[in-house]
């Protein structure tokens, strides 16, 4: 379980540390690793490996951008050096959950369980997404009148840029990389059902489809194994109930078919790196701020 081995660095945004980081990365013989809650936008510009997040494994080359939610943990396991860059950016300064509706990247770059396929981006692209990335760092140098607004409209324009690579490159969407009906039917099926089973076995059943089998099309097709892909919907529902609501961590887990509180708080914990309670008053105290943007 990479979670579980990652260190969790929580930046807390406000005047003296910026809510929006871009750094270079380089990654030889030695892994690299991230983990901390911001939204991070890998960049791989030179290099090829193994990239890791949870329990999935894919590889990578160069070219190609990644997209990770708050509290994500991943890895790189290069095979030749391997350059990049690293934008990471605090929800209190870009609430993706506020601007999905503008800029449409909430269920495309961020919270897509069922399409862990990288970004590939071209030549043409890649001046565009440099650029932008270039602008907002020379306004964050400069700490000039407005900065704020005008690195905010940088970022909106990196991430619609983004969005519009990954909608145009998703596999549904290509009639040459066509999704089996089985996993379609899947997807529907764990959004339905998510709540109440959280065994793969209960969707194979549903399926009339041999576990293995369905297992190995998951891996194929979406890269996550079955029992991943059933956990980020629970960890993504999760995190919304405790972020915009105040109903008791109790009652979050029942309501996601955990019947032991503490059974759920180890599951939450095991993904995000805090238990729920942590994650909540963390996020509370860092997002009551006053960094928001505009």
């Amino acid at each position: 379980m990479l979670t579980g081995k990652l260190p969790l660095h929580v930046y807390k945004a406000n005047q003296e540390v910026a809510p929006l980081l871009i750094s270079e990365v380089e990654a030889r013989e030695k892994v690299w690793q991230n983990h901390t809650n911001y939204f991070s936008v890998l960049w791989i510009k030179e290099g090829s490996g193994v990239l890791e997040t949870d329990f999935s494994k894919t590889t990578y080359e160069a070219s190609q951008v990644y997209c990770f939610n708050i509290y994500q943990a991943f890895a790189l396991h290069p095979e030749t050096v391997t350059n990049a860059q690293l934008l990471l950016f605090h929800p209190n300064f870009f609430c993706i959950e506020t601007y999905q509706h503008e800029v449409g990247c909430n269920g495309v770059l961020f919270n897509q369980v069922y399409n862990a396929q990288p970004i590939a981006v071209n030549s043409e692209t890649a001046s565009e997404l440099a650029q932008l990335l270039k602008n907002m760092q020379e306004e964050i140098a400069t700490g000039e009148l407005a900065t704020g607004e005008l690195v905010f409209s940088y970022l909106k324009i990196f991430l619609v840029k983004l969005t519009r690579l990954k909608t145009a490159q998703t596999p549904t969407c290509n009639p040459t990389i066509p999704i089996p009906a089985v996993l379609t039917q899947l997807e529907t099926l764990i959004n339905e059902h998510f709540t109440q089973h959280h065994q793969p076995s209960f969707y194979a059943e549903a399926l009339h489809t041999p576990l293995k089998t369905l297992g190995n099309l998951s891996r194929k097709h979406f890269h996550k194994t079955l029992s991943l892909l059933i956990a980020e919907k629970i960890i993504l529902k999760a995190k919304w109930e405790l972020l915009h609501t105040d109903t008791q961590v109790k009652a979050v887990a029942a309501s996601l078919g955990f019947k032991d509180e503490y059974y759920f708080s180890r599951f939450f914990k095991k993904h995000i790196g805090l238990s729920p309670a942590h994650f909540r008053q963390a996020e509370w105290d860092m997002r009551r701020g006053f960094l928001s943007i505009p």
